[in-house]
């Protein structure tokens, strides 16, 4: 008992003699664990939970900052600790007036790879904008009251000298920043022990970073770039390897394989799948002409693009434990068997210097990985999907037996009003009249929201029914699906993509079921009509997206190593998986009895 309470009092020594830093510094990196228990939320407990670990986490690291400077007795050790704190304080506060952001992996990657002239231009913009004037000016104040308080220190110090060096003072400070010291030291070093992304992924399950203190922010945004590196790093070499092996291709016809990745797609807002309003009017056609058929149970694993993308494009598989870097990328299988490979890919452009774009984008368009992967690429610059299946349409024509073809859509994603042309059939096809719902919550605003849903998930139909229609009296299959679904008022009074630690059924349904379709022309069901036959056998099967690489190798008629049956959707030898959702919810578990009727939107007749 005599060694703890030591133990205890030796901790509580840092405080006592430099307790005017700790409580500075604390402040200070604070501004984000202090935001993050304001916010409005749904789930309490979880906003609090985590809210309370990253403070833990915060006093840990505060401690660690305030041992320093009392062990090196130097006044500018402190002084210097304290503008670093301040300085990133400021640097949070501009980024989150200006751009609604905080310190991240995607602001340094764009600090990182900004040039000169971009770095003019931003300068130029918002160096001086009424937003950043605010930040500096905060900044300022804070710089003037903490050179005061320092100035007064020894008063204070001499003040406070009773109170702080009693007993049960140590006591309590002891044991709180035991605590503390505890999470940091957990929370710091399993993230600095995590050296790719999937660790990452799995270390920011336990902690939510936006409700991280500024310097813990500031290293995972560090570490995370450092992983992602090495990410790429394996990707290039299971390309690599790819090219010292020899795939063929397995049909003496000429064929034409496109995938088609679309964006926030709500499945249950497609009529394909029984929605109210005939928002998928080419795909009932295609449908009901015998040429598209529409899996019933898909899932995504992630409502995050770029989870999601990276997964899709690779051959691991969630279930067995392997991550996306671990095995190479389908296309660059297709090109290695002989195919002309061609992506076009309208977020490319859209939106670079956004998260899901970058670590994307990293990957996919690696250098090496493009030589390997791609015969020919897009230029961007497109403001709408059907733009982009235009150019292809214009500036491809396609000169080889074997094709396989890449259109990464923009959907419904984020702002689906923006996602139309304006003044087109497609802009205010549907209005909020159309939405015969009664709910109390539903306003007519946010009909009309649902609306602009409904109006971009129509263009999305027509811009699939031009890829059809362009490929329709060729050996064609076309396979689309969705990286992940969001919610647009469905069953509850929420918009957008929520994070929960257990999802609810709603929020399953919502966010992670997506619609999956596989088109086949005329030609190549005459062509491949056992193909087909099992695709009719493989619609109800339960399977998430992560395998779809599979698929593409069957249909592609691609002979390769790298092909396993079990995993491919439409193989007799299929074994379905367990599904799991955000690394650790049973997808099937929780979706297990329950009545999807009560979680549907109702619709007044």
């Amino acid at each position: 008992m005599e060694k703890i309470l030591r133990f205890i009092q030796y901790i509580a020594a840092p405080l006592r003699a430099e307790w005017m830093f700790f409580v500075i510094t604390f402040l200070l990196l604070a501004q984000q664990p202090i935001d993050w228990l304001t916010l409005p939320s749904s789930d309490r407990w979880y906003q609090w939970g985590m809210g309370l670990k990253s403070l833990a986490v915060e006093t840990g690291l505060v401690w660690v900052l305030t041992w320093v400077v009392w062990k090196s007795h130097s006044r500018l050790v402190k002084y210097l600790l304290t503008a670093v704190a301040w300085l990133l304080l400021g640097i949070t506060l501009f980024l989150s007036f200006n751009f609604e952001m905080n310190i991240s992996q995607q602001t340094l990657t764009v600090l990182v790879e900004t040039t000169s002239k971009e770095s003019g231009e931003f300068v130029n913009t918002y160096m001086w904008s009424p937003e950043s004037q605010l930040s500096y000016t905060i900044d300022a104040c804070l710089a003037i009251v903490i050179i005061v308080l320092y100035c007064i220190e020894g008063k204070l110090h001499r003040a406070l000298r009773r109170p702080f060096h009693s007993f049960a003072t140590d006591l309590v400070a002891g044991t709180v920043a035991t605590v503390g010291l505890g999470f940091f030291i957990y929370a710091w070093g399993t993230l600095l022990l995590a050296s790719n992304s999937t660790r990452v992924y799995r270390w920011r399950n336990g902690f939510a970073t936006t409700s991280l203190d500024i310097g813990t922010q500031s290293a995972h945004a560090i570490n995370s770039l450092r992983a992602f590196g090495n990410d790429v790093r394996m990707a290039v070499k299971q390309a690599r390897e790819v090219y010292r092996t020899h795939p063929t291709v397995q049909e003496s016809d000429s064929l034409t394989v496109i995938y088609v990745l679309g964006e926030s797609y709500i499945k249950h807002h497609a009529s394909l799948y029984g929605y109210e309003l005939n928002t998928t009017p080419c795909m009932v056609r295609e449908r009901n002409r015998g040429n598209l058929f529409a899996f019933t149970d898909v899932i995504a694993q992630e409502n995050i693009t770029s989870v999601v993308e990276k997964n899709t494009f690779c051959l691991n598989s969630v279930a067995d434990g392997e991550s996306w870097f671990e095995k190479p990328n389908f296309t660059t299988i297709f090109k290695r068997a002989g195919y002309n490979v061609y992506m076009w890919d309208i977020q490319r452009t859209q939106q670079p210097h956004k998260l899901f774009t970058v670590t994307v984008n990293q990957f996919v368009y690696n250098p090496e990985i493009m030589r390997l992967s791609y015969t020919a690429c897009d230029k961007g610059g497109f403001d709408y999907d059907g733009q982009l299946v235009d150019d292809f349409h214009k500036h491809v024509k396609l000169h080889g037996k074997h094709n396989l073809i890449v259109f990464h859509l923009y959907g419904q994603h984020v702002n689906p009003h923006y996602r139309y042309p304006a003044g087109s059939y497609y802009d205010n096809h549907f209005k909020p009249d159309s939405v015969r719902r009664n709910e109390k919550w539903l306003t007519t605003d946010k009909k009309q929201k649902i609306a602009y849903y409904d109006n971009a998930t129509l263009y999305n139909d027509a811009v699939m029914e031009k890829i059809f229609d362009l490929y329709r009296n060729k050996n064609t299959v076309v396979v689309y699906f969705a990286d992940h679904g969001e919610e647009v008022y469905d069953f509850r009074d929420t918009k957008g993509r929520h994070t929960e630690t257990d999802p609810k059924p709603g929020t399953l349904m919502y966010q992670n079921e997506v619609p999956f379709v596989i088109w086949c022309s005329d030609r190549y069901k005459q062509l491949h009509p056992q193909v087909v036959a099992r695709i009719k056998q493989a619609l109800h099967r339960p399977y998430m997206t992560d395998n779809v690489g599979q698929l593409m190798l069957d249909l592609g008629r691609i002979k390769t190593q790298y092909y396993i049956p079990d995993r491919d959707l439409i193989a007799p030898q299929f074994r379905p998986r367990k599904r799991l959702v955000y690394d650790h919810c049973d997808y099937d578990k929780v979706m297990r009895g329950v009545d999807r009727n009560k979680i549907y939107p109702r619709f007044v007749k």
